[in-house]
């Protein structure tokens, strides 16, 4: 029975290290641009330094509108004041009152109507 002698290829010995080096050649520039690069990354960075702003600005807002609310309890709040206020804001009277609207003043201003009961 005859036997065949083949003789290897020298490319051989180099098709693992050229698969190894183009696998690590692909990973390679997926990390320089690819969702998870650095590029991405200071993206986020950026997007996240603007939403903690927003957060911060935000929160001042709620403190801010929780202060108000607080006045709002009934031991802090005089009921002619508030009455008088919702009546100019709302720009709101009952039909048995009556409306005083006063001229501008020098300053150019109007000072508001002057809500004056009628019974």
């Amino acid at each position: 029975m005859p036997t065949r002698q083949r003789r290897r290829s020298r490319l051989r010995f180099l098709l693992m290290p050229l698969l190894l080096t183009l696998l690590a050649t692909y990973f390679g520039w997926q990390s320089t641009r690819g969702a998870f690069s650095h590029e991405a990354r200071e993206i986020l960075s950026d997007e996240r330094a603007n939403r903690e702003s927003e957060l911060a600005r935000l929160v001042a807002e709620r403190e801010h509108l929780e202060a108000r609310v607080k006045l709002l309890r009934t031991d802090a709040l005089d009921a002619d004041l508030l009455d008088e206020r919702a009546r100019a804001k709302l720009n709101l009277a009952f039909e048995n009152e009556v409306v005083i609207f006063h001229h501008l003043d020098r300053a150019g201003t109007a000072p508001g109507p002057v809500l004056a009961a009628h019974n």
